[in-house]
């Protein structure tokens, strides 16, 4: 692994938590400064326990910096040309879905919409203090810079 190579080229002491999200957090309330938190919320059913276990770790005036997929990616057929599903994609309430996941072995991902994912915050405590929206970075989607992910920035005031 070469995160602790670089932080000990660099003199970071860095402890490693290995620890399942959908569970509450293994640190005490108020421990961190900020939060990364990457697109990772395509692999858990509920966002908002997550959120509101971001808001309890976080210091006051600590900062969420979050990427959030919003939904798009799940509906399109692999080359992006056609519509193909509805949402909400949820692999464990459609079993052709589910079926489909693991036949090409892309794992159980769940579409999330802008109120759960920017609402949920909301609802956690959190205030956004900046969005920006992305695209997949290639593709048709991204060809006609239609957005389907978003990068904010969250405060716990």
């Amino acid at each position: 692994m070469t995160l602790p190579l670089v932080a000990e080229r660099e003199g970071y002491d860095i402890q490693i938590v290995k620890a399942d999200m959908t569970n509450p957090f293994p640190f005490s309330d108020e421990t961190f400064d900020m939060i990364f938190h990457p697109v990772a919320n395509c692999y858990i059913e509920e966002v908002l326990p997550v959120w509101k276990e971001c808001f309890r770790v976080l210091k006051k005036g600590g900062i969420l910096m979050a990427g959030v997929d919003i939904g798009l990616n799940y509906i399109f057929d692999d080359d992006e040309r056609m519509l193909v599903r509805k949402l909400p994609y949820n692999p464990l309430q459609d079993e052709k879905l589910y079926k489909e996941c693991m036949e090409k072995r892309d794992g159980i991902q769940f579409s999330h919409t802008t109120e759960e994912q920017i609402g949920g915050l909301l609802k956690a405590g959190f205030r956004l203090t900046d969005l920006y929206e992305d695209t997949n970075g290639e593709g048709r989607l991204h060809e006609y810079h239609i957005p389907s992910f978003l990068a904010v920035r969250a405060v716990k005031e």
